[in-house]
């Protein structure tokens, strides 16, 4: 009996010397794996029709920690460039329109803050605000006022909201938009995020009002969303192919990543070489 049990207890030693018992490496693991890496799944483009209007948007997951958005500008501000050279220059995995711009000064409309550094300010509308643990924020911007930016890894200031707990908010004169133009149909181009954090970029071909690009981003899940440049600036891009060609050169991008290395090595080439800080 002496002599089963010290058999038994050489072969339990064998099968853990020779690893088929791996307990402890897997408790180990599970205590401490670093963030899975990004896979495909993370930035996707997806198709679907609500209420018959055609919608393509991105969907971004904020909850991997390896997805980063920015702004890519042109090289200087108060100029544009072709989408294939803001393209080139930031290399994201997708990109659609991001604010408005003159197109005479060809300057932004509102905000840009790039990796925590204002590069620019507007003082209209309502602000895309994304933190440095990827958390999104849309905030009124103080109408002609400086506001400090200085939590936010992202800010782009567009509008106007669609958007505001999950219901429908829209007031463009309260925000500084008094173009009527802004009430027409067209091309629409906006962002928003769900309650599980997927930040959705979404592009609109068929011209449609603000009120149903509202629609539209409620039914894709956005609780929170804003109004971006549209119209003829009405840009897509995902994954090495220009899926909406815009009609005009543009002086900005939204831009996302799915592996922040990328996005890392990019920054200095996301920012103007000039700024337009404050006024």
């Amino acid at each position: 009996m002496v002599r089963l049990t010290l058999l038994l207890i050489g072969l339990l030693g064998s099968l853990l010397y020779q690893g088929y018992w791996d307990e402890p490496t897997l408790l180990s693991a599970h205590a401490s794996a670093p963030p899975k890496r990004v896979s495909g799944d993370s930035v996707q483009l997806l198709y679907r029709k609500v209420n018959g209007i055609p919608v393509r948007y991105v969907v971004a997951d904020l909850n991997n920690p390896y997805v980063r958005v920015g702004v890519a500008t042109a090289r200087r501000l108060g100029r544009d460039e072709s989408i294939w050279d803001l393209l080139a220059r930031s290399q994201p995995t997708a990109a659609v329109t991001g604010t408005y711009f003159s197109t005479t000064s060809k300057l932004p409309v509102g905000d840009i803050v790039i990796e925590g550094e204002r590069v620019h300010f507007g003082g209209v509308g309502t602000a895309l605000c994304i933190t440095y643990d990827n958390q999104v924020r849309f905030i009124r911007q103080k109408l002609h006022r400086q506001r400090d930016w200085s939590n936010y890894r992202l800010v782009l200031g567009a509008g106007p909201r669609l958007l505001q707990g999950g219901k429908v908010a829209l007031y463009p004169p309260g925000e500084g938009f008094r173009d009527k133009r802004v009430y027409a149909r067209g091309k629409r181009v906006a962002v928003g995020v769900t309650k599980h954090n997927k930040l959705l970029l979404v592009v609109v071909e068929r011209p449609i009002t603000l009120r149903q690009l509202s629609w539209v981003m409620r039914a894709l899940g956005a609780t929170d969303a804003i109004a971006l440049d549209g119209g003829g600036s009405t840009c897509l891009y995902y994954r090495r192919d220009v899926k909406v060609l815009p009609k005009r050169k543009l002086t900005n991008l939204l831009v996302v990543y799915d592996d922040h290395t990328v996005y890392d090595e990019r920054i200095a080439r996301l920012k103007p070489q000039n700024r337009l800080a404050s006024r």
